[in-house]
């Protein structure tokens, strides 16, 4: 809904905005049809819309009425120009980077992945491996060079995106790394830096299973237990802009000792670390060294529990109970319309749902469980990397209120 101020400038701006993500939002569609769902006038969406076809991004497309082109004045509708303006969006995890150059409507142009141990790299290595990637996309592409706007970035762990540094994570083998400054630098591109479960949020905003959502919130294993909060159509990063740390919430009073030096923190059940150690003692070291359990623990866990192994079964049945036992947390303290429970094995994915939801349920408050929607599915690094390309796309046409970090 646009929003009415004092300013008639930043109104414009706010106007702007609106009609823009209108057009995003729902495809081609009339003047008459964005005017009814932003609340604007006639008069304000024909000169907004106009002011766009002006500036290339976006533009009108003429329809026959009813298909049929001898019957009267054909039918304006507006649209995204898809080649307005271009960004990258780079995911970057421990063993695996994924790049994806996205066009202006948010779809996929190219991509491409590098595996590669990103921890074991000096920062400018890693610098000289990303752009050498970026350039291959583009390349690929045969997209204009001067159309690219700008760079996200997903980087596991603590991020600031004010200062565009990541702290914390395994991925980069020094503790704090300027990786926004460096390859600012290096492209002279503008860099954002987000923690993946946060374009994880803005993906399923923007394409995936909450474009209808004003609040909603996204759970991921990357490493730790991760949570992507959407509130009031943004996401919520909190007053020290780091986000929730989800992996700390405490699921258990005196529990296990956790990496942060508490007891009892989420990450202590379900990190990748934790999860090791639980199949270790389980399982036996000989199961950590085959193959699957060396590239995708919880895979190897579903399929060692398909074979019949309670052992394997059991432990993915408790890492439900504490997922279940967090999940409830943010459904008392924040009650949203989804939780998307986003895993990068399937059949894992299907095997814990039920001790999450079991344990959610009866950690919850009874009417906000049975009003905030619990989704599972599986997920790919390109869908990271698209919610990282979101991230600069939508700084193209934000809102006037949006923070510059």
């Amino acid at each position: 809904m646009a929003v009415k101020v004092a300013d008639p400038l930043l109104m414009r701006e706010i106007n702007k905005y609106h009609v823009l993500e209108t057009i995003r939002c729902h495809g081609e569609i009339s003047r008459v049809e964005i005017s009814e769902r932003t609340l604007l006038s006639g008069t304000t969406v024909s000169a907004i819309t106009g002011a766009l076809i002006e500036e290339g991004l976006i533009q009108a497309i003429h329809t026959p009425v009813n298909g049929d082109a001898s019957r009267g004045r054909p039918r304006v509708l507006l649209g995204l120009v898809q080649d307005a303006a271009y960004v990258l969006g780079v995911k970057i995890s421990e063993t695996l980077t994924t790049v994806t150059l996205v066009d202006f409507r948010g779809e996929v142009v190219s991509s491409l992945q590098l595996p590669i141990r990103m921890s074991r790299q000096p920062a400018e290595v890693i610098v000289d491996l990303l752009e050498d990637a970026m350039g291959e996309c583009i390349a690929t592409s045969n997209v204009n060079r001067k159309k690219i706007k700008g760079i996200g970035i997903g980087v596991p762990g603590l991020v600031d995106p004010r200062s565009g540094k990541s702290y914390s994570s395994s991925v980069f083998g020094e503790r704090e790394m300027p990786i926004g400054a460096l390859l600012g630098e290096r492209t002279g591109l503008p860099v954002k830096l987000e923690k993946p479960a946060n374009l994880l949020a803005l993906s399923e905003s923007w394409f995936g299973y909450a474009q209808s959502e004003k609040t909603f919130a996204v759970m991921v294993l990357d490493q730790t237990a991760s949570l992507g909060l959407w509130l009031e159509s943004d996401i919520h990063r909190g007053a020290s802009t780091l986000g929730p740390t989800f992996g700390h919430i405490k699921v258990e009073s005196g529990g296990l000792l956790c990496d942060c030096g508490q007891k009892g923190c989420l990450n202590a059940y379900v990190s990748d670390a934790a999860m090791k150690k639980q199949a270790f003692d389980s399982l036996g070291p000989q199961f950590l060294e085959q193959g699957l359990a060396r590239t995708d623990l919880p895979a190897a866990l579903a399929a060692a529990a398909d074979a019949g192994d309670s052992e394997a079964l059991g432990l993915i049945e408790h890492q439900g109970e504490k997922l279940g036992a967090g999940i409830a947390h943010v459904i008392n303290l924040i009650n949203p319309e989804k939780i998307i429970i986003a895993l990068e094995s399937a059949r894992y994915c299907e095997l814990v749902a039920p001790a999450l939801k079991a344990s959610a349920a009866a950690n919850s408050f009874r009417a906000h469980f049975a009003t905030t929607e619990l989704i599972f599915h599986t997920l790919d690094d390109q869908l990271w990397a698209r919610g990282a390309a979101a991230l600069m796309l939508r700084d193209i046409y934000s809102a006037p209120w949006t923070p510059a970090y």
